[in-house]
């Protein structure tokens, strides 16, 4: 059966499917087909114990929204760890619609235009130089606590990526605002990005599982939000990084900088106080012996987390 004669999946349905918390007991499943996100609902679940097998729908655009809710919920209840009735593909196309949704995109907008625009868009956002653009939406957003509830609920696979993008190299930007053209500098990029990495930190301090939200997250900071073997020397590694990018005194005679690296230090310390302790570091030199370059070794000295 092709994809486009599921018939569409009514925002009810996921409603009621997430009010019955249908994950815990493998009531639902979520797949991908020719493109199509589609969900299969155990009939019982919603139209009474009467009903046999598994109902299916394409989810339509009223309902994505309320489906990416799930997905997160349930990822965060699972520790983070992969669901049993996403599948994989699925399960990376949720990632990304949820990383759209933090970046200030309109979700409903991306997911009527098909997976392959979504995959471009992410593609585009994370591969460099549009850390300044996404920061400036995060910290100047007018729906901070929209903005705040797609941060707060970001599986580490799409809050990874963010941070890397978020610490990528600053560039000089223009974005349209009222009506009017506006320049950012590279330095006024910088503490835009700056301040956006603490106020993501912020947010997902709320958490019951912070901690856990956070160590995936640097683990997984790279593009497609993969978790690599070696996972406690990749979070020391990538910590580094983030740390480097952060204690750059951009703007320093401006109170609310030296604010924002603070706060994003006391974040970074309560957040990652299991493995934090484990990370060690070392002061190395490359390069020719006449201009060598200094450099950071980072090591691991605690449990395997892999």
């Amino acid at each position: 059966i092709s994809a486009n004669q599921w018939r569409p999946l009514a925002k009810l349905e996921v409603e009621m499917a997430v009010a019955l918390g249908a994950g815990y007991s493998g009531d639902i499943q979520l797949r991908m087909q020719n493109g199509h996100l589609l969900l299969s609902i155990k009939g019982a679940l919603v139209w009474g114990a009467g009903v046999k097998g598994y109902l299916t729908f394409e989810v339509g655009y009223d309902s994505i929204v309320a489906l990416t809710e799930l997905v997160r919920q349930e990822m965060a209840a699972n520790q983070y760890k992969d669901l049993e009735w996403v599948d994989k593909e699925a399960s990376a196309y949720m990632e990304k619609l949820s990383f759209l949704g933090a970046t200030g995109i309109d979700v409903v907008f991306a997911y009527v235009r098909g997976y392959a625009i979504v995959k471009g868009i992410f593609e585009a956002l994370t591969e460099g130089g549009r850390g300044g653009l996404i920061a400036y939406s995060i910290v100047t957003d007018k729906k901070q606590e929209e903005m705040q509830e797609w941060v707060c609920n970001l599986q580490p696979q799409a809050l990874g990526p963010l941070l890397l993008t978020l610490s990528s190299s600053p560039e000089p930007f223009s974005i349209e605002e009222d009506l009017d053209n506006k320049s950012v500098k590279e330095d006024e990029a910088y503490q835009l990005q700056q301040r956006a990495i603490e106020r993501c930190l912020g947010w997902i301090s709320s958490n019951p599982n912070a901690a856990l939200q956070f160590e995936e997250a640097i683990i997984r900071m790279n593009r497609d939000g993969s978790r690599p073997p070696q996972a406690g020397l990749t979070y020391c590694r990538n910590k580094s990084k983030l740390d480097s990018f952060m204690a750059e005194r951009v703007k320093a005679l401006d109170k609310s900088s030296n604010d924002t690296r603070r706060i994003y230090r006391e974040h970074v310390a309560r957040l990652g106080a299991r493995l934090n302790a484990h990370c060690e570091y070392n002061i190395i030199y490359k390069g020719p012996a006449f201009a060598p370059i200094q450099d950071t070794k980072a090591s691991y000295k605690g449990p395997n987390i892999d």
